[in-house]
Formats: C-alpha cells, structure tokens, sequence
C-alpha cells in the first residue's frame, strides 16, 4: 500500500513541477512577445529563426554602409552645384567684360573673379563628418591649397584621387566619391581659369576675356557632369537600399510567424495550466494526508 501511495506522490510532484514549468514558459512568451527565446523551446524551427535573424543583421549592416555613403554623395552634390553656380557667375563676368570699361569697373569685376577663385577653393575643400569629400583617399588632408597671393592653386602633393568604397551587398562593393582631380583639374583646371580671368581684368586684356568663355563652359560641363553621374551612383544606391527594406518587411513577417507569441491562445492555455496546478496540488495534498494517516 505504502508503495503504491509513494509512487502516486511521486507522480503528483512530478506533475506539479511540470505544470510550474508550462506556466513560467507561457508566461514567458507572453512577457517577450515570443515563443521562442532559447533553442530547446522549438529545435524544429529555431535554424530557421537564427537564418532570419541573419539575414536581418546583414541587410542592416549594408543599410547602414548605403545611408552613410548617401549622406556623403549628397554634401559632394550639393558642392558640386555650388561650383557650377560659380562658374557660371564667373562666364557672366566675363561676358560683361567683353564690353569696354572703366578702370574702376575693371578692377571690381576682377576683385569679383577673386572673390570667386577662393569660394570655389573652399567648396573643393568640403567636408563632411571630419572628411574632405574630394580628397579621394585622403580624406584627412585638405585637397586643395591656394596661395597666400592668390597666384596658384596647388593639390595635396600626396593625392586627390582614390576611390573611396563601401560594401552595399554580398560581394558589392561600390564606389561613391568624387575626386578633387575629377572634379576641378580633370580636362580643365577649373582654378587655373579662374586665375587667367582675373588676371585678364588687371591687364584690361578684353581678348583673353573672350578666350575665357568657352573654356568656363567647358568647366561648367565638367563639374556639372561629375555631379550628374554621382547623382546616377546615388539612384543606384537607393534602389540597393529599397530593396533591403523591403526585404526587412518579409523577414520580420516571416519571423514573426515562425517565433511570436499567439497571445490570445497562450492566455487561454495559461489558465488551463493554472488550473490544472490548482488540481493537482490539491490531489497531492489529500494524497500525503492519508498516507501520513496509514504510517501512524
């Protein structure tokens, strides 16, 4: 008798810590949100989880590679239509020059030249978060040096060219600068005309101005179409960037279909669990009663 009466308490309390098992694991899921928070909850499903979450982390990873070479491309953009907006007040300069002049308008216009020439150095030494966008690979050097008379623009004896990249997907890597020497001293030194300009105004040189002309359209091109194919570059880095959010939707949804809590069904199986305890600790406590009753 004694042994079956053991052998039912056993049951009981092996019943009852499963039961304190079930309930801490429902209540569990229902504080996360999830039902599945280590590997022994669903071995079934848990490889699938952990690919998922794979994947989330890498498509963040490229994400945050894209939206920073974004942010840059778009201070290089913005620099770069400022320099074509100086360019082109400098043509206009030089046309209006073409006309005759007073020496006092001879020297104003090539005060304004001046005045362009060191805005124009200053944009092509933008930065950016600490960087200089046209710097190429060096971006911790100013790429563009004028002199202390204004007579010559010098580059960074160390180099304006360089691609600088970023990992936009598995086995993507792109580049998404411009350089100094793209941009402003490529086909035509854009701060060498400048120069020549303002020095054909202190020289009165009305021939050299009209020479200038279609050498400052052909500046305006060449900056003009640097920054037309970064804005192809940039186009090109926001599709890789809508395609990675939309691929964040799926996974999310996927993951939650596999690993959220089904809230409704786990209150209900909470409290079936719950009673459940209830009953057997119940049992176990009329059980160890008699039992006690059959000892003595």
């Amino acid at each position: 008798m004694r042994v079956t009466q053991n052998y039912s308490i056993h049951s009981l309390l092996r019943e009852v810590n499963n039961a304190r098992d079930r309930i801490f694991t429902l209540q569990r899921n229902l504080a996360t949100g999830k039902r599945i928070n280590q590997i022994s909850d669903d071995p079934e499903h848990i490889e699938i989880v952990l690919r998922y979450q794979k994947m989330l982390k890498m498509n963040q990873r490229f994400e945050e590679n894209i939206n920073k070479a974004l942010d840059f491309m778009g201070i290089t953009s913005q620099a770069l239509d400022d320099a074509v907006d100086i360019l082109a007040n400098a043509k206009e300069i030089a046309v209006q020059g073409a006309d005759s002049l007073t020496d006092s308008e001879w020297s104003s216009y090539a005060e304004q030249v001046d005045q362009a020439l060191h805005q124009l150095v200053d944009i092509a030494n933008t930065t950016f978060k600490g960087r200089f966008v046209f710097g190429g690979t060096n971006t911790t050097k100013e790429p563009f040096s004028l002199a202390p008379d204004g007579s010559v623009v010098t580059a960074n004896p160390e180099g304006i060219a360089g691609a600088l990249k970023t990992e936009v997907g598995v086995h993507k890597i792109e580049q998404y600068n411009v350089t100094g020497q793209a941009a402003f001293q490529a086909d035509v030194d854009v701060f060498q005309l400048l120069i020549d300009l303002r020095t054909a105004f202190e020289n009165h040189d009305t021939g050299a101005m009209e020479n200038l002309i279609d050498s400052l359209d052909a500046a305006m091109d060449q900056v003009a179409q640097q920054n037309a194919n970064l804005g192809a570059r940039m186009n090109r880095f926001d599709m890789f960037l809508q395609q990675y959010q939309s691929q964040d939707v799926k996974l999310e949804e996927y993951l939650s279909h596999v690993q959220d809590t089904d809230v409704a069904q786990a209150v209900t199986d909470l409290q079936i669990q719950e009673t459940g305890l209830q009953t057997a600790l119940q049992v176990l406590a009329r059980t160890v009663n008699i039992s006690l009753v059959d000892f003595m």
